[in-house]
């Protein structure tokens, strides 16, 4: 049992080294740290954008440590199509912080997201900004988009003031490279006139009743008339017809009946030669006297 414990701590002093020079080195060619305060909800979002040196074995891990109290919100990767997920382990509270290990498996520019509450007093705010540096960095650079109906701002260090392509009030500052272990700071403070968020949630709009004036709608009380109309003389015109058939079959049965008539009449005006009585139709003896009849003759 023992020349196990033996082995086995033996084997983590062997290891041990190999881990902390494969984190040690790792190194980032740059990371753009962006502030962007009650942006889309009543808190801090924090965006970091980074990209490994060239130098840097891949692939690899880089774990990069946000708050305890943050809220992971993307890890992605840039393309030629624009950002797409990354894949990544996490998050993992380790103390007072959480550990988000981001696999790396080419130079691109990687981002990690999360939010982070500001404290508030009333229309005033307060927030620290801490960057661990885990790792040693060629370049760092840190900006701050302000709301639009800020009226004062103080940052420390102290940030430029600049305007974005979107109109915004931007304050930043590039710091240049940082060595691991070197953690950077930013305590800022800012007053505002409303708690109105850069980008408002959108809402749901309730539909718009139908009636005559919707664009698009067909009124069926438009179109009655004319279906009135068309169904009236479809009437007039359906009497017509049936009325003149009516009167032509009349009209033939009439000659039929007539001429039947006048068949029978014709048919029945055939007399004994004998007697002189008159025959019936069908007949070919005399009723009377019983000569035979001379039919067709």
């Amino acid at each position: 049992m023992r020349k196990w414990l033996v082995f086995l701590f033996i084997l983590g002093t062997i290891a041990f080294p190999f881990s902390v020079r494969a984190q040690s080195d790792i190194k980032l060619a740059g990371i753009q740290v962006q502030l962007w305060p009650e942006y889309d909800q009543p808190s801090m979002l924090v965006i970091y954008d980074f990209q490994v040196a060239t130098s840097t074995a891949l692939p690899a891990s880089v774990s990069i440590r946000i708050p305890k109290d943050a809220k992971l919100s993307a890890v992605a990767q840039t393309t030629a199509n624009g950002l797409v997920n990354a894949e990544y382990d996490g998050p993992a509270v380790v103390g007072d912080w959480q550990i988000v290990n981001v696999n790396i498996t080419d130079l691109a520019v990687y981002r990690v997201e999360y939010y982070e509450p500001i404290s508030k007093t009333g229309m005033s705010r307060q927030f620290t900004y801490v960057w661990p540096a885990d790792y040693a960095t060629d370049d760092f650079s840190i900006s701050v988009r302000m709301p639009t109906d800020t009226t004062e701002a103080v940052m420390a260090p102290a940030l430029s003031k600049g305007q974005g392509k979107d109109g915004a009030t931007y304050l930043q500052n590039d710091f240049g490279a940082l060595p691991a272990g070197q953690s950077f700071s930013l305590d800022m403070k800012y007053t505002r006139t409303t708690d109105t968020l850069g980008v408002p949630q959108q809402k749901v709009q309730p539909s718009v009743p139908l009636n005559s004036e919707t664009e698009g709608r067909v009124m069926f009380s438009n179109y009655l008339p004319y279906i009135l109309g068309a169904l009236g003389v479809t009437l007039i015109v359906g009497g017509l017809i049936y009325f003149w058939r009516s009167s032509r079959s009349g009209q033939s049965k009439g000659r039929k009946r007539q001429t039947s008539q006048n068949e029978k009449e014709s048919d029945s005006d055939i007399y004994c030669h004998q007697c002189g009585a008159r025959a019936r139709i069908g007949d070919r003896f005399c009723r009377v006297c019983g000569t035979k009849l001379r039919l067709g003759e």
